[in-house]
């Protein structure tokens, strides 16, 4: 169990810090072009967290399986794990955002894009249905709202690969990739019909029917590990296919060459190639150091909180300060100090709003049992 939890940990605290690597550099102008490489390949950390939370919800799952009123625990769960943050990030964002546009304006005002929908459909996370909602009420929310709608999906992809695992491993994943492989034509038939072409950045790209292969990519590297299938595999082999797929979704995120339809394919190729890195993690403890476990355990809150600096704060030392000479120290620099004040925040955060939520959720789900005995 905790070696299990050392990995997971290891592996958010990469993605928090990719995540972390594209904003900040977002704040600094003038970078060379070959960083700008390097720094934009940090998005796709948010699908290294898609992988490792089907991951650990299957880990969960089969845990759980046979529990009373598992459904409905499992729902309490989630919610209770993702809104007191989420919700705070709302209000927060909200007042920074009114005071910063009071503050140009000579005059009391709130921000645009906070209307009362807008909000509404943050607090229902269903922005991620809503296109003038999805990303805008809270920095990064859009992968809040793809990741709860995942949540309600996962229960019975769940079970479909459950029975799916029943008939081997090489059954599995040719099933597995069939199955893909449909769902990509059908993605490719609806955007076609609606006239709405995945694109870097647009709201059907960050949308669920767009990251859901990501998420059944962890799904199966659950499957596969508990069957010890990927124990097999060599470690140069598991290098070569990381480094292949990293860099075939680094081809397909900047080439003009292909047709514009492949950009869809950019989470799924990120998401293979996590699944390497997630099988080098599990095989090699040596790689899971703690400063990254003690990042990951407070991801979720670093995640929600770290554009006040990679953002706010870098604008603030630009004006105040100006440059520090070479844009890649000036990229350092930042980058740096946002690590180091979001975590200092993110444990406060973790202290005040997700333990209290995530006891909140325990204490409802203690009493359905109460009421049951």
């Amino acid at each position: 169990m905790n070696e299990k939890l050392d990995y997971i940990d290891s592996l958010r605290g990469i993605a928090i810090l990719m995540v972390m690597l594209v904003h900040t550099a977002q704040s600094v102008p003038e970078l060379p072009r070959w960083v700008l490489t390097i720094t934009k390949y940090g998005q796709l950390g948010v699908q290294l967290f898609f992988v490792v939370s089907a991951i650990t919800l299957s880990i969960s799952a089969d845990r759980k399986s046979g529990e009373s009123n598992g459904i409905k625990k499992y729902f309490i769960r989630r919610f209770f794990r993702i809104a007191p943050l989420y919700y705070f990030g709302i209000i927060w964002y909200f007042l920074l955002r009114s005071v910063e546009t009071s503050f140009k304006a000579g005059t009391l005002q709130t921000a645009n894009g906070y209307t009362l929908i807008n909000m509404l459909a943050n607090f229902s996370f269903v922005h991620g249905f809503y296109p003038p909602a999805h990303n805008y009420i809270v920095p990064g929310g859009w992968s809040i709202g793809t990741e709860m709608a995942f949540y309600l999906c996962f229960p019975l992809l769940f079970l479909m690969f459950k029975k799916m695992n029943e008939r081997g491993i090489i059954r599995s994943l040719l099933f597995f990739f069939l199955t893909i492989g449909c769902y990509y034509i059908f993605e490719n038939l609806y955007v076609t019909w609606a006239g709405t072409p995945v694109e870097k950045n647009n709201f059907i790209y960050y949308n669920l029917l767009n990251q859901l292969p990501v998420f059944t990519l962890g799904i199966l590297a659950y499957f596969l590990t508990r069957n010890h299938g990927f124990a097999k595999i060599p470690p140069a082999v598991n290098l070569l296919f990381l480094c292949l797929f990293a860099w075939l979704t680094i081809f397909l995120w900047h080439t003009d060459t292909l047709p514009q339809k492949t950009f869809m394919f950019v989470p799924f190729t990120a998401g293979l190639a996590f699944v390497f890195l997630y099988n080098l993690f599990a095989k090699f403890r040596i790689l899971n150091l703690s400063i990254l476990q003690s990042i990951g355990r407070v991801s979720y809150s670093m995640y929600i909180l770290h554009f006040m600096f990679a953002w706010y704060g870098a604008e603030y030392l630009n004006k105040s300060f100006g440059d520090y000479g070479r844009p890649i120290i000036e990229l350092g620099i930042y980058y740096l100090l946002t690590i180091a004040l979001s975590f200092a925040l993110a444990l406060l955060s973790e202290k005040f709003l997700e333990k209290p939520g995530i006891n909140a959720g325990r204490r409802l789900i203690q009493r359905m049992d109460n009421a049951q005995s």
